[in-house]
């Protein structure tokens, strides 16, 4: 349906977007240390930026071809041999260290580097997947950025099903926690699905944009409510998620 918006437009991206959202919701005092997305949003520099600078930590899936480092080249700025313009960009100095697509660096590890997890629960049981991870160098504007971590999920079923992942967080995180992070996503999935099966979060026809945010509004808060609902229930009960990290 079509909508009417009064007021200034410009295009923005959807991680650019999603960077301005979690810096407000972060002003709004909302409690939240770990962020996770899809390729979309993971691909981003800018976004992964944004969270690193507001001391959060991201697990973010990323294209098979971002490259990394595995040790930190050194960097500095070339000297100047008095023809041409000056230098004031650092660059890595020794050119043969190269970075590594995720892709080439995953295929490289043993097998006896993955680990079997059960870490998401899916509509017929647990999400099983085969997880491995190690320290890198993210790359940024081909200088090295900051340290972290390259993860990986491989298909219990098709061992070429692998998706990748970026995360900032700390040395000492375990691999389970960051296969944990990585992983609610697959809530989001169910939120939505929720909210349109439930709140009819998508049953709507509407001609203005206030219109649109009244109902995608009230639709959440009612799903809010119906999982407030379903966790009280569930903590009376003694049930808890063997799965969801706290």
């Amino acid at each position: 349906p079509s909508s009417y918006f009064s007021g200034q437009v410009w295009f923005e991206t959807k991680p650019i977007q999603a960077a301005k959202m979690l810096e407000h919701a972060w002003t709004m005092g909302v409690p939240m240390k770990w962020v996770t997305g899809d390729e979309v949003y993971g691909d981003s520099s800018h976004l992964r930026n944004v969270v690193a600078e507001h001391d959060r930590w991201y697990v973010m899936a990323v294209r098979t071809n971002v490259t990394v480092w595995t040790e930190r080249p050194e960097v500095a700025v070339p000297e100047w041999k008095g023809a041409g313009r000056k230098p004031t960009r650092e660059r890595i100095l020794d050119e043969t260290i190269k970075a590594m697509p995720a892709d080439r660096l995953v295929a490289s590890w043993p097998e006896s580097h993955w680990q079997r997890l059960a870490v998401a629960e899916g509509e017929k049981g647990p999400r099983i997947y085969d997880w491995a991870c190690r320290r890198i160098v993210e790359n940024q504007d081909e200088l090295p950025s900051r340290d972290g971590w390259l993860l990986a999920r491989r298909s219990t079923s098709d061992p070429d099903e692998i998706a990748y992942y970026l995360s900032n967080a700390p040395a000492e995180t375990t691999l389970l926690r960051l296969a944990q992070i990585a992983s609610t996503r697959f809530t989001v999935e169910q939120c939505f699905e929720e909210g349109k099966g439930e709140t009819g979060l998508d049953h709507y026809e509407v001609r203005h944009w206030h219109s649109w945010y009244r109902h995608i509004t009230l639709s959440m808060m009612a799903h809010a409510w119906l999982a407030s609902i379903r966790l009280n229930c569930n903590q009376k009960k003694g049930a808890k998620s063997r799965f969801l990290p706290t």
